[in-house]
């Protein structure tokens, strides 16, 4: 018997090691084999699972809890963790070895194997066989250890092997070998066990080896692992579906709920930014005809939509088996329409719906689109994404022609957690404290209360009670903008009534962009600021030496770095079910079912400080969807313009004058121009930008940018 428990096997294992260990008792480095250890690994493993009947893959994960008493505070992320039924489409992989290793010889000897689907559902991404190389690789020596992400966001619901290879040299030179510990669980015979499917996954992938290795070279293996990835949408979908059986309940604002747009003088947003008492703080724009020309009126409602989310604003764990119920509590979501002043075509105005960005609310972003979509002959309606628009006191001041005001509810959805007395501009989205799911569930309920809103448009809509419907309750879009096009892409992959999206300045996945971002840096320092200890390695801030996609690979020399890079790893990890990263590639290349392939429009800008160029990379190649990615060339407006904002994040919406102006102007009609053609053709924004910058500043790029650019 050897470790495990588990004995040898027949003729076919002993060709298997022929091939696996040329060199078997050679005294040189090793890959250590311990997959009961996630430090160890390597990782990540099935071994680290238990049988869960309850779950789609049939387990679940059983990471080894931390000690819970003392530091590092990790409890809450590993209980999370623990209630999956596997692992993220992109995992943090792990090698550790026995003595130094050469780092620059890792990329050409550690790869990913994609082995069997679960389910039949989706088209499939890739066949069994195909292989992932691995990117943005770290060595740390103090360790010995390796760490990479895998080249491709990987298939939920699948198995993979990870294969490490004699490609992988010491610093001699020689050859890495395998861990004694590796070769006594190929050897096991135990029907079912962990070793025994290692095992059987390398006899499948390498029916003839010892004749094929000799003959082209090919490099033995040396260790390995096998693992099975999470079901990243299987939440949404049941609980999409269990919407069906809710009720709509929509509402009129009253006592009046249309509002001619030329009747209307002035705007207030009486935001609630405080409790116990309550504390408002009143913001008041005028309404000039150019803000919104195109537009002829503006109209309120209303609608109930269930509310999945528990007093600390986390949907709680739920066996991926489901199905889910739907819960007793529902939150009515005010909504607002701004209909075009044209006349309305048979069947109502087709519309679209539009996502506001993070810190912002459903009254920012969608009212400076509202016009060039109205121009265009689109209704724009939006609502506040979960934790947005300050408090549920917030109104709605419109000042009529004759100095009458008009009332109405804001629908704002922030709330106090923290118990400090104030509300902050996206308090109860964002969670980073004893349940740290980040934006999961933020995301996932906001998508659900924009199914719920598909459900209203599709029941159809008469905001004024004349009796006609003004919404065409059978062309439905999507618009959204920073948070809206992440929300987006993971809502349009799950709604089968969008016909088509826009999906500007997106990105995945969410841990990736707090950790690069300019701008949300405080949120991942504070993050981390929070860790017991501290997770902070500079004073005052965080470096955690890590490394863009396709740069050389990285030899830590920070202290504290790795660990960082960790907790990025098992956040992003948790992120999963609710990432924009899971779901882009059911948008086309493998629709979820129900749904067809949707086309996408993506924009985005040179050295996006907010959501940075890499980040909305990653989005655009996970979807498959290069070919219609545009991206704003901000570094050339900026050298003819040098007074330009150094951050173009905002580009689509900044519609004030000059410049900034021409480059919205294109952008938005760009986006107009897509839904009107269906998604059938791109206008290139340069036919009106040019007249501005006097060349072109808009481009389908050749290479997706996978630097920061600034």
């Amino acid at each position: 018997m050897l470790k495990h428990g588990l004995s040898v096997r027949g003729p076919s294992l002993v060709l298997l090691l022929f091939w696996l260990t040329p060199a078997l008792h050679a005294a040189g480095v090793t890959v250590r084999f311990d997959p009961a250890a996630p430090d160890t690994g390597p990782f990540p493993t099935d071994f680290l699972t238990v049988s869960d009947p309850s779950q789609l893959t049939g387990q679940r994960v059983s990471l080894p809890l931390p000690a819970c008493s003392a530091p590092p505070a990790t409890c809450p992320e590993y209980a999370l963790l623990n209630t999956l039924d596997g692992f993220s489409l992109h995992p943090r992989l792990r090698v550790r070895f026995s003595g130094p290793i050469n780092p620059d010889t890792l990329r050409a000897g550690i790869y990913l194997v994609w082995l069997d689907r679960l389910d039949a559902s989706g088209f499939g991404l890739f066949p069994a066989g195909h292989r992932t190389r691995i990117n943005q690789v770290v060595y740390d020596p103090a360790t010995r250890t390796a760490y990479a992400e895998p080249d491709e966001t990987l298939e939920q619901r699948r198995r993979y092997a990870l294969l490490v290879t004699a490609a992988v040299r010491d610093t001699a030179g020689d050859p890495v070998e395998p861990d004694i510990a590796f070769l006594a669980c190929l050897a096991a015979s135990v029907d079912g066990s962990y070793c025994g499917r290692l095992g059987g996954a390398l006899n499948n992938l390498h029916p003839s080896v010892p004749a094929r290795a000799r003959s082209a070279g090919a490099a033995p293996v040396v260790a390995a692992s096998l693992f099975t990835t999470l079901s990243a949408s299987a939440w949404l979908e049941q609980a999409r579906a269990a919407l069906a059986v809710t009720p709509l309940n929509v509402e009129r604002a009253a006592p009046l709920a249309s509002f001619p747009v030329g009747l209307i003088s002035s705007f207030t947003l009486r935001q609630q930014t405080g409790v116990n008492p309550s504390k408002f703080t009143d913001f008041t724009v005028p309404f000039p005809a150019l803000l919104l020309a195109g537009v002829g009126r503006v109209a309120f409602g209303s609608f109930t939509s269930p509310s999945f989310l528990d007093t600390r604003r986390v949907v709680p764990p739920a066996p991926s088996g489901g199905p889910v119920v739907p819960p007793a509590v529902s939150e009515r979501i005010q909504f607002h329409v701004f209909l075009p002043s044209s006349a309305p075509p048979q069947g109502g105005y087709p519309v679209v719906i539009f996502g506001h960005g993070l810190d912002d609310s459903s009254f920012g972003g969608p009212t400076l689109v509202a016009s060039m979509l109205a121009r265009n002959g689109f209704a724009t309606v939006a609502i506040n994404a979960v934790g947005h628009g300050t408090g549920p006191e917030s109104r709605v001041l419109l000042t009529l022609a004759g100095g009458t005001t008009a009332d109405l509810p804001a629908g704002g959805r922030g709330l106090d957690l923290n118990n400090d007395g104030a509300i902050e501009s996206k308090e109860g989205c964002l969670v980073s404290g004893a349940v740290p799911v980040g934006l999961r569930d933020c995301i996932r309920q906001t998508v659900l209360d924009l199914a719920q809103l598909v459900r209203v448009l599709r029941a159809g809509v008469d905001l004024d009670g004349d009796g006609v419907v003004d919404l065409n309750p059978g062309r439905i879009y999507y618009g959204g903008q920073s948070f809206g096009a992440i929300v987006g892409t993971v809502f349009t992959a799950l709604e089968p009534a969008v016909r088509t999206a826009v999906l500007n300045v997106g990105g995945g996945s969410v841990a990736d962009i707090a950790r690069w971002s300019q701008e949300f840096h405080s949120i991942a320092r504070d993050l981390l600021a929070g860790r017991t200890p501290s997770l902070l390695n500079v004073p005052g801030d965080f470096n955690e030496n890590y490394v863009l996609r396709d740069q050389p690979v990285r030899v830590n020399n920070v202290a504290g770095a790795i660990e960082i890079q960790s907790l990025f790893g098992l956040l992003e990890w948790l992120q999963m079910q609710g990432d924009p990263l899971a779901f882009a590639a059911h948008l086309r290349r493998s629709p979820l079912p129900g749904a067809t392939p949707r086309p996408v429009l993506w924009q985005f800008a040179r050295g996006d400080r907010s959501v940075p160029n890499p980040q909305t990379s990653a989005l655009i190649r996970t979807a498959g969807m290069a070919s219609s990615a545009w991206l704003y060339r901000h570094d050339l407006a900026l050298a003819l313009f040098p007074d330009l904002n150094a951050n173009p994040h905002t580009y689509l919406i900044e519609i004030r004058s000059g410049p900034t102006a021409a480059v919205s102007n294109a952008t938005q009609s760009q986006m107009a121009g897509f839904f009107a053609l269906e998604g059938l053709a791109v206008q290139n924004p340069n036919t009106l930008a040019r007249g501005t910058f006097g060349r072109e500043v808009f481009e389908i790029p050749d290479t997706l940018p996978e630097d920061l650019g600034y």
